[in-house]
């Protein structure tokens, strides 16, 4: 999966979990945007070029086929 602001291939992966609540989160080691992806549709945890021209897509217009 590509990063959504940079289009860089590699990332770092979090497990969270607490009790029933389990996510998985995924950060851009080169530019620090943090989403995770959930039932096709992605959500940006955490934008850092959220003011300039490069900021992420809500994740209401990010769709991926499984």
């Amino acid at each position: 999966m590509q990063c959504p602001v940079c289009k860089n291939d590699e990332q770092i992966g979090m497990d969270l979990r607490s009790g029933s609540f389990n996510e998985d989160i995924v950060e851009c080691p080169t530019c620090g945007t943090m989403w995770s992806v959930n039932h096709g549709h992605m959500a940006i945890v955490k934008d850092p070029l959220q003011d300039s021209f490069l900021e992420a897509l809500s994740g209401d217009n990010i769709c991926f086929a499984a």
